[in-house]
């Protein structure tokens, strides 16, 4: 039974299962995007996750009990996602892709479903879009290792996936009302005066 429950690497059936999104073999095994952390039914009509990003699990309870979250697309367990849910899955997602690249619709890709449905789901769940989220998970990092590193600004911004250091400076500081460096030393500084 315990076996039943474990993740498991893809075989070559399953893969091509998979590929050809057989609907045939929808309740034998569900796949998981390592990736996106979404599982699917094989007939999923999703863009298919790299081979290396995809485990397979025997139901899609086990599924979940690893975390993963069901596609809002298939519904591999047989419920509709609810916009809770579905908000929390771009959450997630941008909480561990912040340093890559991303756009409304690579978040809405990677979470199954259409960009603009998304973005007015996740105003009114956490109230912003999905790019201001963006930029306030990118300054929350950028703010602690620019207090608790010595790395340059140019390293911050590449940590925290902005193109530039120029532009980071000028999101940095149009957040904060400070630019960077100016922030680091206004902070140690203040830091410095309250120890004992």
């Amino acid at each position: 039974m315990a076996a039943d429950r474990a993740e498991q690497a893809v075989n070559v059936e399953q893969w091509q299962a998979i590929n050809e999104r057989d609907e045939h073999f929808d309740g034998k095994f569900y796949y998981a995007d390592r990736n996106t952390q979404l599982y699917c039914k094989p007939s999923c009509p999703n863009r298919i996750p790299k081979f290396n990003h995809v485990c397979i699990f025997t139901s899609a309870e086990a599924a979940e009990m690893h975390g993963y979250s069901p596609c809002r697309r298939c519904r591999p367990n047989g419920k509709a996602v609810t916009d809770l849910e579905w908000a929390g899955q771009a959450e997630r997602f941008i909480h561990s892709h912040y340093p890559n690249p991303l756009s409304v619709n690579r978040i809405a890709e990677a979470c199954h479903g259409p960009s603009s449905e998304l973005q007015q789901v996740f105003i009114r769940i956490y109230g912003v879009s999905l790019m201001d989220y963006l930029d306030r998970v990118r300054m929350d990092q950028a703010r602690f290792l620019l207090i608790h590193t010595k790395l340059f600004i140019k390293q911050i911004a590449d940590l925290v996936g902005m193109p530039s250091a120029a532009e980071f400076s000028r999101k940095f500081k149009e957040k904060e009302g400070l630019a960077p460096t100016l922030y680091r030393r206004r902070v140690r500084n203040r830091d410095r005066v309250q120890q004992p």
